[in-house]
This record gives structure tokens, sequence and C-alpha cells, in this order.
């Protein structure tokens, strides 16, 4: 396997050991109060109802250290329509979507308003007699990004992988917003794979995306004198992509290692599940191989899904 591949590889790893670090703390929204519960190294929390004290929302009831929560649900849903077809077919990713999340679906645990949305839509469409295809939530909340990891890592070099993207998108969230800011996720990725910097990554999405992610990404890396955690409050600790993007650029851009992005993104608070799958997946690859890769100590937390061994990564 070369460089590149081993990263697109350790991006997909990133993403699912970030988000298995960040579940016990997730839409918890007080900051002050994840530093009291879980101090200044939060990671790997275990879930507890009472951490939250009416500051956020206790989604994971029964999950316990080294779970996923419903977005690394959504990653191995995409992992393994690809491994089964061996190629990116939006047939085969709606099938394996409901394989994990419609009725007796592999997933047991909180679903999220995209979620339902698309499973009833799904099933309006079929009560129809309709094709199946776009039956994704008219949303901009993380949903939409959270699950392309695997198909970037795979088709990275692949000319057809817009299409591919915004297929995947519109599945769960039929948003042309939502797809843009895909774009914009696809092209970080796909340079941190190709060996930039981090911050070298987000320079690429702020020159060559459109003018609306121009000045998310300005947005992101203003006020450098903020800390993270005072940024993130400024953009919104929320789902949606307008709030999470910056603070998911802006993290990028400043951590200094796997380990520092994931810390830093769990300090903010909020919807930190869905912004690590993404801050996991381009640190992971920005960092592959150097000293500030993933820890195997983290490593060591994650109960790999075999089927992410048997990505095709081109």
């Amino acid at each position: 396997m070369d460089q590149h591949k081993e990263k697109a590889y350790h991006a997909v790893v990133g993403a699912l050991v970030g988000d298995v670090a960040s579940m016990g703390l997730h839409w918890l929204y007080d900051q002050q109060q994840i530093i009291k519960v879980a101090g200044k190294h939060p990671e790997f929390h275990a879930p507890d109802r009472f951490d939250y004290q009416d500051k956020g929302y206790f989604a994971h009831s029964g999950k316990s250290v080294g779970d996923h929560s419903q977005y690394g649900a959504q990653v191995l849903a995409m992992v393994d329509a690809l491994t089964c077809a061996k190629a990116y077919s939006e047939k085969c990713y709606i099938e394996h979507f409901r394989e994990w999340f419609d009725f007796g679906g592999y997933w047991v645990g909180y679903i999220d308003k995209p979620t339902k949305i698309t499973l009833q839509n799904i099933h309006q469409q079929e009560s129809n007699g309709l094709p199946v295809t776009r039956c994704g939530a008219d949303d901009t909340q993380l949903p939409a990004i959270s699950k392309l990891i695997p198909l970037i890592a795979c088709f990275h070099t692949s000319n057809e992988l817009p299409a591919m993207v915004e297929s995947a998108v519109r599945v769960t969230n039929n948003n042309d917003k939502a797809v843009e800011w895909a774009h914009a996720l696809t092209l970080l990725l796909q340079a941190a794979i190709q060996g930039h910097t981090p911050m070298q990554c987000v320079e690429m999405v702020r020159q060559t995306c459109s003018s609306f992610i121009h000045e998310q990404v300005n947005l992101a890396l203003a006020e450098p004198e903020l800390s993270i955690t005072e940024a993130a409050q400024k953009f919104g600790l929320h789902c949606d992509l307008a709030a999470a993007f910056p603070v998911i650029i802006r993290i990028v851009a400043t951590a200094k290692s796997y380990e520092q992005g994931i810390r830093d993104n769990i300090l903010c608070g909020g919807d930190n599940c869905g912004r690590s799958i993404i801050i996991g997946a381009v640190l992971a690859a920005g960092y592959f191989d150097e000293e500030g890769s993933i820890p195997c100590e983290w490593l060591a937390q994650l109960n790999l899904n075999g089927k992410v061994l048997a990505l095709p990564i081109q």
C-alpha cells in the first residue's frame, strides 16, 4: 500500500477514533461543566446522565466507553455499502443505511432528525411506487457530511468523486447548501491525503471553493487571539453546519497534533461527535506517520469494524 492509500485508510480510522473519544460528553453545551466532570483530558469519558445537569442533551444512555455515537454508525453504514459493492452505488448505500437505521437495524440508540426524516421519506417513496432517490431531509446539519469520510478516502483520486459526494449527501440531507459544505470537506480531506499540512488544506479550501465557503473560512480564522473554546462559543456549538464548519476549520488549522485537535473539540462542547468525525479524519491523514499521529492508547480504545480493513481504497 502506498503512502497516499495509507493516509486515506488512516483518515477513516481517525474519524472513528474521534467519534468514540468524544461520545461520553456529546451534546454537553457548558464548557466549564465539561472541565468540571472530565478535566482537561476529557477523551473517552464514560457517558453519565448526571454530568449534564440540564446543560445539554444526554443522548447515549446505555452506551459505554468505546462505543460509537450515531455519527460513527453513519460512517460504518457507508463502510458497509462500499465494501459490499466495491464501488459507490446510491442504491447500495440506501440499502445499507436502512440496514443500520431502519426498523430492526443494527443501530440501537439515538436517531437524529435528518435520519428520521430520511427514513420517513424512503417509506413514503416506496408506498407511492416511486424510485427511492434524493430521499434526504431538507437539512444542513452535520449528518450531511459525517458519513462521507470512507467515500472520500476510497475515491480521493477519482474525477467522479464530486458526483458521488452529492449523491451520498442527498440520500440523508437533500439540500444545496449541505452539498456545498460537503464539496469543501471533500477538498479538505483530499488535500490531507495528498500530503499537505492541515493549514495548507484549509488554505486550499479558502482559495478554491465558492465565495460562501471562502467567507466561512475567513470567519473561522478571524480573531486569532481568541482561544479555541472562545471562538467556538462565538460560532455556535450546535449541529448546523453554519456553526460547525467554522469550528472544524479553526481546529484543523490550529491543532499541532491529532490528540490536541480532538481534545480541543471535546472541550468546545455541543455537537462534538459530529465535528470529531471530520477533524479526526483530516488530522489523522495530515499527521500520519508523524509525532502528532493518533496515540496508540487511543487506537486501543477502538473496536475496529473488520469491514474497514476491506475498504476499496484506490
